[in-house]
C-alpha cells in the first residue's frame, strides 16, 4: 500500500475536524483538494475511510484503522526531528531556501542578513527560481522553504501557503519606446513581449490576456532573467510585465519605465511556501518567524506604501 505523507496529513487533520470545510481551511487548501486526496487513499486501500452526513464526516472502522496508524508515523517523525535537530545542534546546521526575484526586494534579503546575524551557526543557502521551479524543488526535498510571487495557476496544493502581502504589476518599456500615452493591452499585441515563463496555466502573462479576452501577442520571448530582459527592452521596443518592485532593483529606473495602461493589472501575491509546516526544522522556522516579523514593519513605511497592493 501506497500513501503519500501529505495524505495522511489530510487524515489526520479530517479526523480532528469532523469536517472537511474546517480541515481545508487549517491546511490553506480547497475543500476539493481534500476530498481529491481522501478519494486516492480509498482507490488505493480499495475501501471507503469516511462516512459522510449533515453534521460533517466520520472515519469509518477502515478510516479509524489507517488514523491510528497514521498517528503512529506522525509521532515518529516528530520524534526523528526532534532526535535531527538535537544532533545538528553539535554541528553546522543547514537551512535551504528558494526565492522569486520578485519576493527578492525588501523583506526578503533583510531577513537573509538578520537572520545570518542571530543564527551564524546555520548554513543558509538560498536559491532563485520561477514558481514551478520552487515547487519542483519542494516536493522533491532540494529546499526547504520558498518565498515565492504566486500567480492563479500556480500549484499550491498539497503544500503549506502563507502570503505576506501583495504587489502592483506594470508594462515596462525602455525609456526609448515609441508609446509615451495611455494606451491598452490591445495596442500592444503588435510589439514583442517578454514572459517570464514558458507558455502553460502558470505564464501570468497568458492570465492577464485570457482576462481581458485578448489573444496572446504573436511573437513572445520566454525569458526568466530580469538583467536579460532589461537589456532586450533598452536595445528594441519590447515590453514586459513586471512587479513593481523590479524597477527599485540598481539600474533599471535609468533605463525602463512604466507605461500608462486603461486596463487593471492583477497584482502578484507573495508569500511562503513549504511542503509540510509541521515538519520544518527548527531553523526553518526560525526563518519564517522572522521574515513575517521583518514583513510587518516594512509594509509600514512608505517605500512599501508605493508598491504594495491594499488587501483590506
Amino acid at each position: 500500500m501506497k500513501i503519500k505523507l501529505n495524505q495522511l496529513d489530510v487524515l489526520l487533520e479530517v479526523a480532528a475536524q469532523g469536517s472537511i470545510g474546517k480541515a481545508a481551511r487549517t491546511l490553506h487548501l480547497t475543500q476539493p483538494a481534500i476530498s481529491k486526496t481522501i478519494q486516492e487513499m480509498e482507490a488505493e486501500i480499495g475501501m471507503p475511510i469516511v462516512e459522510r452526513s449533515s453534521r460533517g464526516v466520520v472515519l469509518n472502522e477502515y478510516g479509524q484503522v489507517l488514523l491510528r496508524h497514521a498517528r503512529d508515523i506522525d509521532r515518529s517523525l516528530s520524534q526523528a526531528r526532534e532526535e535531527i535537530d538535537h544532533l545538528l545542534g553539535k554541528a553546522m546546521r543547514q537551512l535551504r531556501v528558494g526565492f522569486t526575484s520578485a519576493a527578492a526586494w525588501g523583506p526578503f534579503t533583510t531577513t537573509l542578513l538578520q537572520y545570518q546575524q542571530r543564527f551564524p551557526g546555520v548554513k543558509l543557502i538560498a536559491m532563485e527560481g520561477r514558481p514551478h521551479q520552487l515547487y519542483d524543488a519542494l516536493e522533491n526535498h532540494r529546499i526547504d522553504l520558498a518565498v515565492i510571487s504566486s500567480t492563479d495557476g500556480m500549484r499550491i496544493a498539497p503544500m503549506y501557503y502563507e502570503m505576506l502581502y501583495s504587489l502592483s504589476n506594470a508594462i515596462i518599456a525602455g525609456k526609448q519606446h515609441p508609446i509615451t500615452h495611455t494606451t491598452s493591452l490591445r495596442n500592444l499585441l503588435s510589439y514583442t513581449w517578454l514572459d517570464w515563463d514558458e507558455p502553460g496555466d502558470h505564464s501570468i502573462l497568458a492570465q492577464v490576456f485570457r482576462r481581458y479576452n485578448l489573444p496572446l501577442p504573436e511573437r513572445v520571448i520566454h525569458c526568466s532573467s530580469p538583467t536579460i530582459m532589461a537589456r532586450l527592452m533598452e536595445e528594441a521596443e519590447m515590453v514586459s510585465m513586471w512587479t513593481s518592485v523590479r524597477l527599485r532593483f540598481p539600474g533599471y529606473q535609468e533605463s525602463l519605465r512604466p507605461l500608462s495602461l486603461k486596463e487593471v493589472l492583477p497584482a502578484t501575491d507573495i508569500g511562503i511556501l513549504c511542503a509540510n509546516i509541521g515538519r520544518l526544522s527548527s531553523a526553518g522556522h526560525s526563518f519564517l518567524e522572522l521574515l513575517r516579523v521583518i514583513s510587518r514593519d516594512w509594509l509600514q513605511q512608505s517605500d512599501a506604501h508605493e508598491m504594495v497592493v491594499n488587501q483590506g
